[in-house]
């Protein structure tokens, strides 16, 4: 529900070019929750510390969410050049029909 209010107002989670340090991350979701980018940052770093989560948080963000200007994530472009190659549809096929075989078994 909070998706589709962030949607009509225009306000999207983006990577930023302005304030990156790194990947623009952190001074993106800044951005989106109206907070100081260095709270974001220092959160990330409590995380990082206590348990490696925070590592894992920015590599994930960093690929899932787009950069600013841009309408897909790298994740996103990823997916659709792996789609369109050859090999990758000839081992999903591969993939459907072993699942059904063992379907038709049980």
């Amino acid at each position: 529900m909070n998706m589709e209010k962030n949607i009509t107002t225009g306000k999207q989670l983006r990577r930023t070019h302005e304030g990156r340090m790194v990947a623009g991350v952190c001074s993106g979701a800044a951005r989106y929750l109206g907070v100081d980018a260095n709270l974001v940052r220092l959160g990330l770093g409590v995380f990082t510390l206590f348990g490696g989560a925070g590592i894992a948080l920015y590599a994930i963000a960093w690929v899932l969410v787009p950069e600013e200007g841009a309408s897909t994530s790298v994740a996103e472009d990823l997916f659709k050049k792996a789609g369109d190659s050859p090999a990758v549809q000839d081992a999903v096929q591969k993939t459907k029909d072993a699942v059904g075989k063992n379907r038709t078994r049980a």
